[in-house]
């Protein structure tokens, strides 16, 4: 075959190869002319596929970086985003106005990009924010519910990607900021019941009168709450860090019985059971009583609960007073009437057997006379079951008492005074009728004696299952007299009324007189 170099040799190649152009050809023979031309050949081929490796490296390279560019706009976006969160606590009004300022620039399109969050009642727009079809949105939930919504649009249309013109990672992206916005959401939620519950407890505690402690092993206190101990309310500021013993240097209680307090804290702590005691204290002059009730708190705590029991003490003894004292009357008028009575029957009845055994005659009018003390004797009796049991067991009992008893103040003390009921109530239940019998009692007692009243009005009225009973009285009113209604005959009447859960109020009246009114719920069956 001839070689034909005109025909054989693309035009390109008389330049592609400046070594072999500056050979002498001449010296080349046929065959080595061809081999030298097919090497060059090859060597063109691998420059070309080279080129194009490195156009298609080139290509990568640029998708990488614009990718990684696109990655670190994101991550900034969440970094900032965290930034404000951390700067700003769970003040979400400007967390909201920060976050749409910044996440324009976390998108493909900055320029473009525009954003609204939708959050409870707050709506925050980035500026130049307007409603167009390309956009992606995401709700904000917190807790299983959805408070709201965070959508990012597009002013102009792009070319399509993954979703709409958007990046598959930036629907990663708007969905962790969503959930981030969420995060927040709750912590505000759990902030703000937070405040509300510590609220709730501060009024609790401002409410409960005792005073409380917390106090570890060793007596050091770690909690203080002085409750109605006013006295305490300065130093109470200054316990917490300080020993148990420093009252005792302070002379506010004796050393014996901070030993036997610190005695209870370790029982308390070994045995894990409440410890209740009492304690009678002494300080300048005056005597007080307390119950004191300690649990454990803590590993190494026990709170303690100091109660001012020294009105109830007084009242039991007061009570007790007075049953031995009624005892006492019960047994005097025992004796003075009823055995009395007894005593001339027993004697009329001696002398008549002695005339029947001797046969003498009888006279009807001596049997006549034994009857008759006999009945007195009854009466007697009848007297002294109704003063002990007032109210009976019937229908209106209780409104029948309290007429009889104003009746009787009436003819006794020479006041006038009136039982008022318009509607009966049927009080079947024996010791309330029995307790609101005895507070009238003392009201009327108190309206005569400290009141010195002339006219008393007891009202008894109904509607529905309420009830009231008041009594009124003309006297001096309450603020006028000796005790200023602080004496032990109105604990005594409130303590009665606590018994069946009603309320007791004394009201002194501006022109003159004292209303004492007790309302109460008739219980089931009443």
């Amino acid at each position: 075959m001839e070689w034909k170099p005109s025909v054989a040799m693309a035009p390109e190649c008389k330049t592609e190869n400046a070594d072999l152009l500056g050979q002498d050809l001449e010296g080349l023979s046929r065959q080595e002319l061809m081999a030298e031309l097919l090497r060059a050949r090859k060597e063109l081929e691998h420059m070309h596929r080279s080129e194009s490796k490195h156009q298609h490296d080139r290509e990568k390279f640029h998708e990488i970086t614009f990718a990684l560019k696109e990655r670190v706009k994101e991550l900034k976006c969440l970094y900032l985003i965290s930034e404000i969160v951390a700067a700003h606590g769970i003040d979400l009004d400007l967390i909201l106005k920060r976050t749409v300022e910044i996440i324009p620039e976390a998108w493909q399109y900055p320029d473009i990009t525009c954003c609204r969050i939708s959050l409870c009642d707050r709506l925050v727009q980035s500026p130049g924010f307007k409603i167009t079809p390309w956009s992606q949105a995401q709700n904000i939930v917190a807790n299983g519910k959805c408070f709201g919504s965070l959508e990012v649009l597009y002013l102009e249309e792009r070319p399509p990607r993954e979703e709409g013109p958007f990046l598959a990672e930036e629907r990663s992206l708007i969905n962790v900021i969503a959930e981030r916005l969420g995060k927040l959401v709750e912590r505000e939620l759990a902030e703000r019941a937070l405040i509300e519950s510590e609220a709730k407890n501060v009024a609790l505690l401002n409410a409960v009168p005792d005073l409380m402690f917390q106090i570890d092993r060793q007596g050091t206190f770690v909690g203080f709450h002085e409750g109605t101990f006013l006295t305490l309310r300065e130093i109470g500021k200054n316990l917490i860090g300080r020993n148990i013993y420093y009252l005792a240097q302070e002379d506010l209680i004796p050393r014996r019985l901070l030993d036997q307090g610190m005695t209870y804290v370790k029982q308390t702590l070994a045995t894990g059971n409440p410890q209740i005691f009492e304690q009678h204290v002494t300080s300048k002059g005056k005597a007080r009583d307390y119950e004191v009730r300690m649990v454990v708190c803590s590993n190494d705590e026990v709170l303690g609960i100091v109660r001012d029991i020294t009105r109830r003490k007084r009242l039991e003894r007061e009570i007790l007073e007075i049953s031995n004292r009624e005892q006492r009357r019960i047994g005097q008028d025992l004796h003075d009437s009823l055995c009395q009575h007894l005593a001339g029957i027993g004697f009329m009845s001696k002398v008549l057997e002695k005339r029947i055994s001797g046969q003498e005659p009888v006279e009807p009018a001596e049997v006549l006379e034994i009857v008759e003390l006999i009945d007195q004797a009854i009466t007697l009796t009848r007297g002294f079951a109704r003063g002990l049991n007032p109210v009976e067991l019937m229908t209106g009992g209780l409104m029948v008492s309290l007429e009889e008893l104003a009746a009787n103040v009436q003819k006794i003390f020479g006041v006038t005074c009136a039982f008022i009921c318009d509607t009966p109530a049927c009080i079947i239940d024996n010791e309330m009728a029995t307790h609101l019998y005895r507070i009238v009692q003392e009201a009327l007692n108190n309206a005569i004696k400290h009141g010195k009243a002339s006219t008393i009005v007891i009202v008894f009225e109904k509607k529905g299952s309420a009830c009231t009973l008041i009594v009124s009285d003309n006297g001096i009113g309450i603020g006028k007299t000796s005790n200023h209604g602080k004496g032990m005959g109105l604990s005594i009447m409130r303590y009665r009324a606590s018994m069946f859960g009603a309320t007791l109020d004394i009201r002194g009246r501006e022109s003159g007189g004292t209303d004492l009114v007790c309302s109460f719920q008739l219980r089931d069956g009443n």
